[in-house]
């Protein structure tokens, strides 16, 4: 098998509404297509990407209230360029996740059986499982 980018994910997050937030030691979120996005280091979150702030999952858990607004909104486009995932939200927010030196980062769980999925490890190196077609 060829080596995969992280680039070459599908992310089957675009056109589906976040059903469930879920946080513990990080943030979690639940899609309609049953594909989550698990937070597990700070982030950036904004009503825009002009205007985004800085969230820790680990951190002060009353600081990630803004985020409980993508609850029923769709994603209208996500993507993941190098180590970073970006997604773009329907009513214009906007959330991105980095790599993050020490630990692992973020990671994308997707709705296929099996699944599809990303783990950002410690310095940005991503782990890849990619269901092959049959």
């Amino acid at each position: 098998m060829a080596e995969v980018s992280v680039e070459d994910v599908p992310l089957r997050l675009a056109g589906e509404t976040v059903d469930a937030i879920w946080v513990d030691h990080m943030l979690r979120l639940l899609f309609s297509s049953g594909a989550t996005v698990g937070l597990e280091c700070p982030f950036t979150f904004g009503a825009s990407a002009d205007s985004s702030n800085v969230f820790d999952p680990d951190g002060d858990k009353a600081a990630l209230a803004p985020l409980l607004r993508l609850h029923t909104v769709s994603a209208t486009k996500a993507f993941v360029k190098g180590s970073v995932l970006t997604i773009e939200f329907a009513d214009g927010a906007y959330l991105s996740a980095g790599p993050d030196p020490a630990f692992e980062s973020w990671h994308y769980t997707g709705p296929e059986t099996p699944p599809n999925r990303i783990i950002i490890m410690p310095g940005g190196d991503p782990a890849i499982w990619l269901q092959e077609a049959e």
